[in-house]
């Protein structure tokens, strides 16, 4: 008997399985983790290859086969389940949450409500900071708050003005740490660094504002001083921005390709309700 193999890879068949229960490419490429254009390259190989996907008026569809493919799939999964219990969440979720976890909010202030500021995605984000907050304080894990003020009286964040303070939602509470900071990066000539040395935490939570900015250079820096960190990707947001010739990019997108950036090379992406569950 030969050596046997799957037609379609394990990753064309999670797609796949993906595909039939999403809506639209843009949460199929949230749900796979990737950029909507990688993940319609790889549904046009696999309809290239195998006649499971059809595009109809532009859009994919399963086919009969690709219904049937799938089902199949589901019923080896639910068996290989039984068989193999998966621990991986559980175990992951016991080391984010009780292996002496530091959460750091940045930036949770009011200044990110300033109307001049171009379109900003996921209004969800404050909600979700406040859900991760209150289940930290229930559990009496170590919150650290980073508010970045400016000496600079046109910055949204200016030491005198409201857009200073933090949000009502995220307000620290007694025995919080508050840390100011004036850089992109929470670490960048603040006491962060030495505060976490002391602490020695597993690994360090991140949340907060802005995702394309502070979120991603704290990330980079917290992997560069070899601290394991977690970004929690819907407890995070941005703005719209415009490219060097002024034509506006969508804060979505951009999102998106940040959190991809940052979990491929200096932190570990999940959501909120993965963190919580």
């Amino acid at each position: 008997m030969g050596h046997l193999k799957f037609s379609l890879s394990s990753d064309q068949l999670e797609l796949l399985v993906a595909f039939a229960n999403s809506e639209g490419l843009g949460k199929l490429a949230e749900t796979m983790g990737k950029d909507p254009s990688v993940v319609s390259r790889s549904l046009q190989k696999i309809a290239e290859e195998f006649p499971v996907l059809v595009k109809v008026k532009g859009r994919w569809e399963l086919t009969p086969l690709g219904h049937q493919t799938n089902e199949l799939s589901k019923q080896f999964i639910q068996k290989q389940n039984a068989l193999l219990p998966l621990k991986k969440n559980n175990e992951a979720n016991e080391n984010y949450i009780f292996d002496k976890s530091v959460l750091i909010v940045i930036n949770a202030q009011e200044g990110l409500l300033d109307s001049t500021q171009e379109g900003r995605n996921n209004s969800d984000a404050e909600k979700n900071i406040y859900k991760i907050l209150e289940f930290w304080r229930k559990n009496k894990k170590i919150i650290l708050h980073v508010q970045h003020i400016s000496e600079n009286p046109a910055s949204i964040f200016f030491r005198s003005s409201s857009g200073s303070n933090f949000l009502d939602s995220c307000t620290p509470q007694e025995g919080e740490l508050v840390i100011e900071k004036s850089k992109s990066s929470a670490f960048l000539g603040t006491t962060l660094e030495a505060k976490l040395r002391e602490l020695e935490p597993n690994n360090i939570i991140l949340t907060g504002f802005t995702a394309n900015e502070c979120i991603d250079a704290t990330a980079k820096d917290a992997a560069s001083l070899g601290f394991a960190t977690i970004v929690v990707g819907d407890a995070t947001a941005m703005f719209d921005l415009r490219d060097t010739n002024g034509k506006l990019i969508k804060a979505e997108r951009m999102h998106r390709l940040t959190l991809a950036n940052i979990n491929a090379y200096y932190a570990k992406v999940i959501q909120t309700a993965e963190l919580l569950s």
